[in-house]
């Protein structure tokens, strides 16, 4: 584990609620209506400080013209708030349920020529996994025994034909694939940030290693 690392990715920080509603003003819709809603203003205010000849002689009358340009920019903050809260709301949701099932599913493991179930975030290189039917491929390895095993990579490749999978022919498992057939035992090979998912979250930029490595470069640029 010290070699090769834990069999986990480690997620990006969440983003801050005001992060959340600094995105949702972008749209572009919402940024008409708050040009629209400062033109408002403006003319509102333009107007109800003319004077003219006519209008010194009547009674005044209360300016309620910037309520048009109040409301457009009610309506945006209510609606800037309302996405980021569902945003945010979302996100809280979808890490919970990532977490859970980081922590409740397990794979049968062979250590030490004993069986024994074991979270996916204990899985380390040089375990032999028992993988069956509907399991979700939790690290990069390679077939030492296959029972009719067969495989669904179009999450990696997007071909939905199933790959069958033998150890003289295409051995190699590939993390966030699914068994669809057989079962079989699989030599763990590479765990975490350096299995194919782990390479494929780091090429997103969703793994939080990226923006700490990011950092020194930065740093050298401003020296240079």
């Amino acid at each position: 584990m010290a070699a090769f690392g834990r069999n986990e990715i480690p997620p990006k920080p969440p983003k801050t609620f005001l992060r959340l509603m600094f995105e949702a003003i972008q749209d572009l819709t919402l940024v008409i209506l708050i040009i629209c809603a400062v033109i408002s203003f403006g003319l509102s205010f333009y107007h109800g400080e003319e004077e003219t000849f006519e209008s010194s002689t009547k009674p005044k009358e209360a300016n309620v013209e910037w309520i048009e340009g109040a409301a457009i920019i009610i309506a945006v903050v209510v609606v800037v708030f309302v996405t980021a809260f569902n945003d945010w709301t979302k996100e809280r949701q979808f890490r919970g349920l990532q977490s859970k099932i980081e922590h409740d599913q397990t794979f049968i493991v062979i250590r030490a020529g004993k069986q024994a179930p074991l979270a996916i975030r204990e899985i380390v290189v040089g375990d032999i996994c028992v993988v069956k039917y509907g399991d979700l491929l939790p690290a990069d390895g390679v077939v030492v025994q296959s029972n009719d095993l067969k495989v669904d990579e179009s999450s990696l490749t997007g071909e939905s034909d199933l790959i069958k999978k033998h150890e003289s022919k295409d051995p190699f498992l590939l993390s966030g694939t699914h068994i669809m057939e057989g079962s079989g035992k699989m030599l763990v090979l590479a765990v975490g940030e350096n299995s194919q998912t782990g390479m494929i979250f780091k090429l997103l930029g969703a793994t939080k290693e990226d923006d700490e490595e990011k950092k020194p470069t930065d740093n050298k640029k401003e020296s240079t």
